[in-house]
């Protein structure tokens, strides 16, 4: 069968003008969502997410008639992010808003960024972080030892006996924790943890003593009603111990970057084997940190028998890119070594900051000459200049829209997104299907895919730093 429903020799197929040998598997792997009546059709997927783009956006009907029509002639669609969950109850939820996105970044300055890109991860966005030592510094000194006592079993109680929140209980340096069978509940568990060990109200000088119940987190195999899918936490019991463990190399002084990065991708691992849809992430480093450069070199390692295998100590940081930032002009050795190291292996990959933050401010800088001064001062004179000239040739600016504007080089997973604190969205044009002469076909199909985009900056997310940079 298509993903329209008819058979795959039928010559009546409205939908689907080319079908691709794999498409039907990807497409009901990927966006065909499980209803009471079997699996989604590709009309139904399309009408799904087109009322919720309607909706969202406050479409007119001459609107939604364009969108229609470019999905129906494949010439343009929505995200398949959106495809999968555009129009349903779940994405109608404000702490689900982010959902609806590809990919995100957020400035590591607290305990709650980390949470922040657990949540990220299982909703299946990407996660960007910049781990740079003017963000990182605002993070707290590790103070307290944590032992993880012990790891419940998973899956002990009834359905109908679950709670949903996680609830933790302290008495002098034991600390007791219920994780609760939501999304949230794993991450508030996992924040927890890494909020004990900077917290004040214990003694430094012994152990935190943690137990972890997992009685109430549903077992492999269990669908997840909302988001959709199977729980798989086959990884959730190792996490609080690997986490532990990072924080406790730590203690008397504030995190590394790379154990920064090895927190998060903790995470990300968990989420992975819990068959969320998949895990992308992008972290940025500081040029001259040396530890974050060389952090995922000669992963695979021969023992003695000549059996490769991944230093378990880091083979968390598979989960993402790594991108070393530089706020002055690379050398041209730098950039040879960098694009050398990336066709070898992948990874060492560099950015220019002040080319990007330039792109980040085209309605400020809306000529080459001016990006280029730009620039030039950014590099000879430092950040805090550029800054000033830009407040000089443009006064409206205030503090915080300024520090805004000058963090704008976090990346996407993907790298090809600017911003800070920031969600991207994405929609596909087709060109294939369209005729290069047919110029009225090329402007409905990019204006079908501005409108799907467009009509997603109508959510009001509720964490302040997302929500301050859509605004």
């Amino acid at each position: 069968m298509n993903p329209n429903g008819l058979s795959a020799n039928s010559n009546q197929d409205p939908y689907f003008p080319v079908t691709a040998p794999a498409a039907n598997p990807v497409f009901y792997r990927t966006y065909s969502r499980k209803t009471p009546f079997g699996r989604e059709s590709w009309q139904q997927v399309a009408e799904r997410n087109l009322e919720g783009l309607r909706q969202l956006g406050q479409l007119d009907g001459q609107e939604v008639d364009l969108i229609r029509r470019m999905q129906q002639k494949q010439k343009s669609l929505p995200s398949g992010r959106w495809l999968w969950i555009g129009g349903t109850a779940w994405i109608e939820k404000p702490e689900n808003f982010s959902g609806a996105y590809n990919c995100t970044s957020t400035n590591l300055v607290d305990w709650q960024a980390f949470g922040l890109m657990m949540d990220l991860a299982m909703m299946g966005c990407g996660t960007g972080a910049i781990i740079e030592p003017r963000l990182i510094e605002k993070l707290p000194a590790v103070r307290n030892s944590i032992t993880i006592k012990s790891v419940g079993d998973i899956g002990l109680t009834a359905p109908a006996e679950r709670q949903d929140h996680t609830s933790h209980s302290i008495n002098g340096q034991e600390v007791q924790i219920k994780v609760g069978d939501t999304r949230r509940g794993w991450v508030d568990s996992y924040q927890l943890l890494l909020e004990l060990c900077s917290n004040q109200n214990f003694n430094p000088a012994l152990p935190i003593e943690v137990c972890v119940d997992l009685a109430d987190v549903r077992p492999v195999g269990e669908t997840l009603k909302g988001f959709g899918g199977m729980a798989n936490p086959v990884k959730l019991k190792d996490l609080y111990t690997r986490v532990a463990q990072i924080l406790n190399r730590a203690i008397g002084r504030k995190l590394t970057s790379v154990e920064c990065c090895l927190l998060i991708d903790e995470a990300a691992v968990t989420i992975v084997a819990g068959n969320i849809r998949r895990s992308a992430g992008m972290r940025q480093f500081a040029a001259d940190d040396q530890a974050a450069a060389s952090a995922k070199d000669n992963l695979w390692q021969q023992d003695e028998q000549g059996n490769w295998r991944i230093d378990p100590e880091r083979d968390s940081l598979r989960m993402a890119n790594h991108t070393r930032v530089f706020h002055n002009r690379p050398s041209r050795e730098v950039v040879f070594d960098a694009v050398l190291k990336q066709f070898n292996s992948g990874e060492g990959a560099i950015q220019f900051a002040p080319e990007a933050i330039a792109r980040s401010n085209a309605d400020l800088l809306t000529t080459a000459e001016l990006r280029t001064e730009f620039q030039d001062i950014y590099c000879d004179q430092g950040r805090e200049e550029a800054g000033r000239w830009l407040q000089l040739n443009h006064p409206a600016i205030g503090a915080a829209e300024l520090e805004h504007r000058l963090n704008r080089y976090g990346l996407n997973p993907c790298g090809e997104i600017l911003g800070a604190d920031f969600h991207c969205n994405l929609a596909e044009v087709h060109l294939n299907q369209i005729d290069p002469a047919d110029l009225q076909g090329q402007a409905d199909a990019f204006k079908a895919a501005g409108l799907a985009v467009a009509a997603l900056l109508n959510h009001r997310f509720e964490v302040e730093r997302y929500r301050q940079s859509r605004a």
